[in-house]
């Protein structure tokens, strides 16, 4: 009964996610990578900072996100990947409530994780 609970709750937090998701344009117009030494003390980890906007009749959004992209370093872990970006460049992504996807949802290995969501700013037109 416990596991069925569980599985519920999931069911319905991925369905919530993926109802409260919504399809843009995101313009990237700068990128950075840093390492990310105090996320983990066993692992080679990269912080990426991406900051651009999304555009509509009305305005927009000026957004900076971040993803950390680990390589563990013991091999019973799994890396995880930031999905790779370029400045002056538009790509396909879904706003979350907190968290920025590009690219499609596959599970693939490493597993490329969204970038989150540090600010977000009105553009006005």
């Amino acid at each position: 009964m416990r596991y069925a609970t569980f599985a519920s709750i999931i069911l319905l937090a991925f369905t919530a996610r993926a109802m409260s998701q919504q399809k843009v344009t995101f313009h990237v117009t700068s990128v950075s990578q840093a390492d990310a030494t105090d996320y983990c003390t066993k692992c080679n980890a990269t912080r990426f900072t991406v900051e651009g906007y999304t555009q509509n009749k009305d305005g927009g959004v000026k957004y900076v996100l971040e993803c950390v992209e680990v390589i563990p370093g013991e091999s019973n872990h799994k890396s995880v990947a930031c999905f790779r970006v370029h400045a002056h460049t538009d790509y396909g992504a879904r706003i979350f409530t907190d968290s920025v996807a590009f690219g499609s949802s596959s599970q693939s290995d490493p597993v490329v994780i969204d970038y989150s969501i540090k600010s977000e700013k009105e553009l006005k037109k």
